[in-house]
């Protein structure tokens, strides 16, 4: 399944809308041992985009923790919303 991302307003980079009209994809598998989810964000690239690495971060962050906590105790750990 993919998205594109419609609009953004990234705080953190000069590029605030750098994430719009990039697509986000995840892919679920059953296999013999379970689930496989295979993320990725199509558009952000490491030669071409100002916020990869700490986009890169922040998206392991979210699939490695925060994903698998919230299926298993039913909340996640979000980074707190920001207001400027």
């Amino acid at each position: 399944m993919s998205r594109r991302v419609a609009d953004c307003d990234l705080t953190f980079v000069d590029d605030r809308a750098e994430w719009t009209d990039t697509r986000v994809a995840f892919d679920i598998t059953a296999t013999p041992e379970g689930t496989t989810l295979q993320f990725t964000h199509q558009g952000l690239t490491a030669g071409g985009s100002e916020c990869f690495a700490a986009c890169s971060r922040g998206w392991t962050l979210y699939i490695t923790k925060s994903l698998p906590r919230l299926l298993s105790t039913g909340t996640g750990a979000p980074i707190p919303k920001y207001h400027a």
